[in-house]
């Protein structure tokens, strides 16, 4: 093989690096209190937000990935604090039932583990397409960026997922919640959420639960954004 036809290889194989590559294209969010997708719900000094992200339009434009199929429901919750005492609110302390059943809670990281993408079909790929390219060195290159690919996946999972915290009088917090569902699932029928809170000064604990919404593809709500926002 002469020179020119190995550069005419590395170039091929370059750009096949750039379009088939693992990604990961994330957008931001923002709690869009109008929306039919999401729920309200109001007991003494606090009123909870709830929006489903498990329709493929809208998990796939926040986590470039239809995580519902894959047996996880991500919950946008949004907690405010319209009384004169700060609450203490755990994420443990949220739950999702369907009658006497608990769903399984994900951590953030759990929840990106779904989401993850695989090197290896697209090593292969390659190295036929690019013969001078050995599968190892393929598989070496795919796995490498996938690796940086999957750390991404992780980060954005973390930096959107609900962190316990204390909320302040006329403040919010809020962040996803993932629960694991069985895969056969196709709505989110007979599924409540269960909130208890704690007022810092009075001991008080204050428990609200509603319904899980609806599901709502974005073509019928864009959920682009209104107060209250995704902030803490």
């Amino acid at each position: 093989m002469n020179r020119r036809n190995i550069l005419k290889g590395l170039i091929l194989f370059m750009t096949l690096c750039l379009v088939g590559c693992a990604s990961y294209i994330p957008s931001l969010v923002k709690l869009d209190t109008s929306s039919p997708s999401v729920s309200k719900q109001t007991k003494g000094d606090l009123c909870v937000w709830i929006e489903e992200y498990a329709t493929p339009e809208k998990c796939e434009k926040i986590f470039d990935t239809n995580l519902f199929e894959k047996g996880v429901v991500p919950l946008l919750i949004c907690i405010q604090n319209n009384g004169q005492h700060p609450y203490e609110v755990k994420s443990t302390d949220i739950i999702v039932r369907e009658g006497d059943t608990l769903a399984k809670i994900l951590t953030p990281e759990e929840a990106a583990t779904k989401a993850k993408r695989s090197a290896i079909g697209r090593a292969l790929g390659w190295s036929m397409l690019v013969p001078i390219i050995s599968i190892p060195i393929a598989v070496a290159a795919s796995a490498d960026h996938t690796s940086k690919v999957n750390k991404r996946i992780v980060q954005d999972f973390v930096m959107k997922g609900f962190h316990d915290g204390v909320i302040m009088p006329n403040k919010e917090l809020s962040g996803f919640l993932f629960f694991e569902l069985k895969k056969e699932r196709k709505d989110l029928s007979g599924l409540s959420l269960e909130m208890t809170a704690r007022n810092q000064l009075m001991g008080e604990v204050i428990t609200i639960t509603s319904p899980l919404p609806n599901l709502t593809s974005t073509s019928e709500n864009e959920s682009d954004s209104k107060e209250p926002g995704n902030g803490k």
